[in-house]
């Protein structure tokens, strides 16, 4: 007696911890964001780059704001038993990309995108993988590269219908200049800076307990202070009071650094406007410190406004020193970053950006099984015209189930041809969209048959221009 099989056992349908899948009404979403981000971008003249999700390791570490801690990264060791990491940020390849090709003409403007990987803990809108997009200018010091990239970043968002836009920059030279005047070593100004950029969330009271004995937050946990000179604490609460580039100036005249910074910030400022940048969009705050084992100079946030508490949505800086790394020389560079993903769920959580289940526009229902070729060439017709269209796939005739799928998949226009349309050279175009808002206005199924705005038949050589002009009329 043979041996009888045993049954496969069933795999889990399931993602790995801190990984996800999107779903097409989110994927569409992100696509076009993606999409509008790189159009513009374009249009500033900046060219695109890939490169590897795999690095060495040594590529990576110590790349991301002077950390060179590989418990975030995704390390192992691959092939020919070279040390690799998935990359968990897109400008230290940049760096790599810039080195190792010295004949490469500078400065070199590009903008990527591409999902990066953390090792981070998983948690509410936090993951393991995520899509980041990046542009940078590398090879040039001047300040028109800061402005440029400010400027196509405030245009992106008014690409995206979300003009409530502001875009916060300050200086890094501003901040060392505040430490030299504060007489604060140079050991212990990173965790000075830090305490200062929480003054937006905790509010000067808080910040003054930090700096000096240490608070109790919230939720009674013990903050410990740094314990600072009651005089060192009035000169930062004193600079943070600052309002504009004057006053910082007359505080800390005397300090060169400072000075060079402000007068950077002052140039930018100029080239905003020469870029059409609407002056109320930007400000300058002195609180903005990122990245401190990283930027150099000029730092920038960009916050939206009707989502204040998603923070900065996408920011960057100069960084000088990133493909020295590499080279042994400093190299210029400014650039920024946005973490598309979190951007695209703080967007969907108020509506701001359109949410589609499907990325066809007109589904052909097809009845007769022996009039297929015709219905292709109908579809082939229409997507000739630019439109993205689909026929029914699946094997029910039935015209209503046919058309419950479009509902479903959210469809909005179903053109429809029977038997009468074949014979009269017609065709019947129903408005999903309007069908769909009748239906939930209206209990009676007679009545809402009868409803206009829901279906029309026209001649068959009028399908192109109906379709466009009620596409139109759907998407307004």
């Amino acid at each position: 007696m043979g041996k009888k099989k045993g049954k496969s056992k069933k795999i889990r349908p399931e993602v790995l911890k801190g990984f996800r899948d999107y779903e097409p009404s989110e994927e569409i979403a992100r696509q076009e964001l993606l999409k509008t981000f790189r159009e513009v971008f374009e249009s500033f003249g900046f060219s695109p780059l890939q490169t590897p999700a795999l690095e060495k390791i040594e590529t990576l570490k110590g790349a991301d704001y002077g950390s060179d801690n590989l418990e975030t990264i995704f390390n192992f060791t691959g092939p020919e038993k070279v040390d690799m990491a998935l990359r968990f940020e897109l400008t230290a390849s940049l760096a790599r990309y810039v080195a190792g090709n010295p004949e490469l003409p500078l400065p070199f403007r590009r903008y990527q995108f591409g999902p990066v990987w953390r090792v981070d803990k998983p948690g509410l809108g936090r993951f393991r993988e995520f899509m980041q997009f990046d542009i940078d200018s590398v090879g040039t010091a001047s300040m028109l590269a800061d402005a440029e990239i400010m400027a196509a970043i405030g245009n992106s968002f008014e690409k995206l219908n979300l003009p409530n836009y502001e875009i916060r920059y300050s200086n890094r030279r501003i901040l060392n200049g505040l430490a030299e005047f504060a007489k604060i070593s140079p050991e212990q100004s990173p965790d000075i800076f830090r305490v200062m950029d929480k003054l937006e969330k905790q509010g000067m009271v808080a910040i003054k307990q930090e700096l000096g004995p240490g608070r109790i937050d919230k939720s009674g946990d013990k903050i410990p202070g740094l314990n600072l000179p009651v005089q060192q604490i009035a000169i930062i609460e004193e600079f943070l009071s600052q309002k504009s580039l004057d006053s910082a100036e007359g505080m800390l005249k005397g300090i060169e650094e400072a000075e060079e910074g402000i007068n950077e910030l002052r140039e930018i400022a100029g080239y905003l406007l020469a870029f059409g940048v609407p002056a109320e969009k930007t400000i300058v705050d002195m609180t903005i410190v990122r990245g401190l084992g990283y930027y150099t100079g000029p730092v920038f946030e960009t916050v939206l406004k009707d989502i204040p508490e998603v923070g900065s949505v996408f920011a960057g800086g100069r960084y000088d020193g990133l493909v020295e790394r590499f080279l042994g020389k400093k190299v210029p560079g400014t650039g920024a970053s946005a973490g598309i993903d979190r951007l695209l769920a703080a967007l969907m959580s108020r509506d701001l950006i359109q949410s589609r289940t499907t990325i066809s526009e007109v589904l052909v229902t097809a009845m007769d099984r022996e009039k297929m070729p015709e219905y292709i060439k109908i579809l082939n017709e229409i997507r000739s015209q630019g439109f993205r269209a689909e026929i029914f796939l699946g094997e029910t005739k039935n015209l209503t189930k046919q058309l419950k799928y479009g509902d479903k998949i959210g469809v909005p226009i179903a053109v429809i041809l029977g038997s009468d349309e074949f014979a009269n050279n017609q065709v019947t175009i129903k408005n999903l969209v309007a069908g769909r808002v009748q239906a939930q206005e209206v209990s009676d199924r007679e009545e809402w048959l009868k409803a206009e705005n829901i279906q029309e038949t026209i001649d068959r050589d009028k399908l192109i221009p109906y379709l466009r002009d009620l596409l139109q009329k759907i998407k307004r």
